[in-house]
Formats: structure tokens, C-alpha cells, sequence
């Protein structure tokens, strides 16, 4: 199924003030890509947060990137804003974001900046939904059954599912698990909610018990 791509950049042995410097070079260079000072530092000054948001003047959506800080040595696009043209379309949005990849990568690879950049896939299943082999194995025998029956078993099976997602280090996006029911396994828009419900209610139990 289609998803929202991420991106993702990692700093290694770059501060904040350089990582900045780097992106103003970066437009400075690169064709059509400006930096946005007033709005930079407006946004920083908002959030107290290190950030700053860069102009693509593209062709057709001509938008603003929002890159932020979500914790320490790490960034994120975390938003693709102001299209001339109002929403950005999903599949619209994951090539610009795809634009600013290689832009951004053959910059630092040609200037040997010490920042590595990952984007996710566009086209994602089950394994990519949930990384843990442990946690898939289990929500993969859940889907095998009857889940829709709603029988005792078939919750069980559920729970044995969600106490495995509480353990996994990466967190799981259980919207993308919803789509993927309804998308993939054509299940109807209530079944998958009282699913991801399910779930999130379950997850928010077992962290609330890991601190009582």
C-alpha cells in the first residue's frame, strides 16, 4: 500500500549552528532552493526549537519545507506547507520530499558533510508497518484466524499481539495498521477502528503499569 514517506537526518559530530550553516549553503548552491530566515527564526522563537524552512520554487507547488529537531544529533522534514495549489496530495508530497533527497544527499556526499539522510518507502506491507519479526509473527496469526468474529480466542490473540507491540523499540504506527486493514485486507472502516483502538487502548495500559 501507498504511505507518507519520512525523512530523516543524523548528525555526526555537526552542532546545531553548523547543521543551520550547512542548510544555508545548501540553498546557496543548489538551483531553486532558498532559505527562509524571517520565517526561520519566527518558527524558532515559536517553538524554542532548532529549525528552519526552506523555499522549493518548483514548477507547479512552489512549497515551503519545515525542517525541525526531534531530538538530540537528529531532524526531520516534518511538514510540506503552502502549496500555491492549497492540499499537497499524498503521492505529490512524497516526491517533493524525494526532491529535497537527492538534492540534499548529492550535496553533503560532494561537500563530505558528516550528516547521513534516510527516507522511508513509499510502498509499505506488514513488515514495515511492524519491524519487530516477534510482534508481526504474532498479529500475522491473529489476522490467519477469524479475527472478525470478534470470538474470546480471536482477542486473545489480539492481547498476546499488543503485549509484544509494548516491548518493541520502535514505536508502531497503528493508523498505517488500520489502512493496511482496510487497503489490504478490505476490512470496513469499523472493524479497523475497533481494531486500533484496541490496540492503542492496550498499549496505554501496559506503559501506565510500567510505572504504577
Amino acid at each position: 500500500m501507498k504511505a507518507y514517506q519520512e525523512l530523516n537526518l543524523k548528525l555526526k559530530e555537526v552542532s546545531d549552528s553548523e547543521f543551520i550553516d550547512i542548510i544555508i549553503n545548501f540553498t546557496q548552491q543548489v538551483k531553486n532552493w532558498t532559505y527562509l530566515e524571517k520565517e526561520s527564526k519566527e518558527h524558532i522563537e515559536e517553538t524554542s526549537n532548532s529549525s528552519c524552512i526552506l523555499f522549493l520554487d518548483d514548477d507547479y507547488h512552489k512549497p515551503n519545507f519545515l525542517i525541525t529537531k526531534r531530538k538530540n544529533q537528529f531532524y526531520s522534514i516534518v511538514y510540506i506547507f503552502n502549496s500555491q495549489h492549497g492540499h499537497i496530495p499524498m503521492l505529490e508530497y512524497n516526491a517533493l520530499l524525494r526532491h529535497f533527497y537527492q538534492d540534499f544527499k548529492g550535496f553533503i556526499d560532494s561537500n563530505s558533510h558528516k550528516i547521513s539522510i534516510e527516507i522511508s518507502k513509499e510502498d509499505i506491507g506488514l513488515q514495515e508497518i511492524i519491524s519487530s519479526t516477534k510482534a508481526r509473527d504474532l498479529f500475522e496469526t491473529y489476522l490467519s484466524f477469524s479475527p472478525l468474529s470478534y470470538h474470546l480466542n480471536d482477542k486473545e490473540r489480539l492481547y498476546f499481539f499488543i503485549c509484544a507491540a509494548s516491548r518493541c523499540k520502535k514505536n508502531i504506527n497503528i493508523e498505517l495498521l488500520k489502512q493496511y486493514l482496510v487497503e489490504e485486507l478490505n476490512w470496513s472502516q469499523e472493524d479497523a477502528n475497533w481494531c486500533r483502538e484496541t490496540i492503542d487502548l492496550g498499549l496505554q495500559i501496559l506503559k501506565a503499569n510500567k510505572h504504577y
